[in-house]
């Protein structure tokens, strides 16, 4: 991503947002309420129009794409939301399926990956039940699930913490440290949970206002910040 502007309205929620990740590579994006973070990471697949800048995957421009080669773009990425956005009237396995079997997938083979994505994240033997008889902690690791399914080259988590107790929180943060551990999948991750960022994380972002303040790896940016909130940061590992 180079040089990412987008406005709303008055307020800009990103100005100049500068962002390379490796293939393979886990980068985590941090920084305060408001500074551009899930922007930033709804820009790659076109959730949001920047209104400026480029977007780069595998050398192909992203916001130059047509909307068919959009779709086909889509469907190799994988996005856990804020919310859980599954379908109430489906059970967690046909919700896991959706993606697949709209994508044209013979439906055993749909049903043979969807279960193999549940299994993954230790929910399927609730492949039966409807999302209102899940708590916030299993809807959301059925959403991982969803985007699992799709076998993605890239992850892309937007604060996938935010809505649950924080009771619950634990458990989706180990799902997600256990995949990130047996993965090779590139994956981006807006998070605020700093001790999980530092486990997991071959690079850490920091933001402000719109833009990269600091990058480095999590020892580099705890140990030793630059920036004002890289400082921040840090007193909240040793209070």
């Amino acid at each position: 991503m180079i040089d990412l502007i987008k406005h709303y309205g008055k307020i800009t929620a990103l100005d100049g947002f500068m962002l390379d990740v490796e293939e393979g590579e886990t980068v985590v994006i941090m920084g305060p309420s408001g500074c551009g973070k899930s922007t930033s990471v709804r820009c790659i697949n076109r959730l949001v129009e920047p209104d400026h800048g480029r977007i780069l995957l595998q050398e192909q421009s992203v916001l130059d794409m047509n909307r068919r080669d959009l779709l086909a773009l889509r469907k190799k990425i994988g996005y856990v939301f804020q919310g859980f956005n599954l379908i109430g009237r489906f059970n967690v396995l046909e919700n896991v399926m959706f993606g697949l079997v709209m994508d044209g997938k013979d439906e055993k083979l749909a049903r043979d990956r969807a279960m193999l994505a549940l299994s993954r994240v230790g929910m399927d033997e609730s492949w039966q039940q409807k999302p209102a008889e899940l708590s916030g902690g299993q809807q959301q690791r059925v959403g991982i699930a969803r985007a699992l399914a799709m076998e993605p080259q890239l992850m892309l988590w937007d604060e996938p913490t935010a809505s649950l107790d924080p009771i619950l929180v634990r458990e989706v943060l180990d799902v997600m440290e256990e995949l990130i551990a047996t993965s090779n999948t590139t994956m981006i991750i807006v998070t605020h949970e700093v001790s999980f960022a530092r486990r997991v994380a071959d690079r850490i972002v920091l933001m402000d206002k719109g833009r990269v303040v600091e990058t480095g790896t999590p020892d580099r940016i705890f140990e030793e910040p630059q920036s004002d909130i890289g400082r921040k940061y840090k007193r909240l590992l040793v209070s």
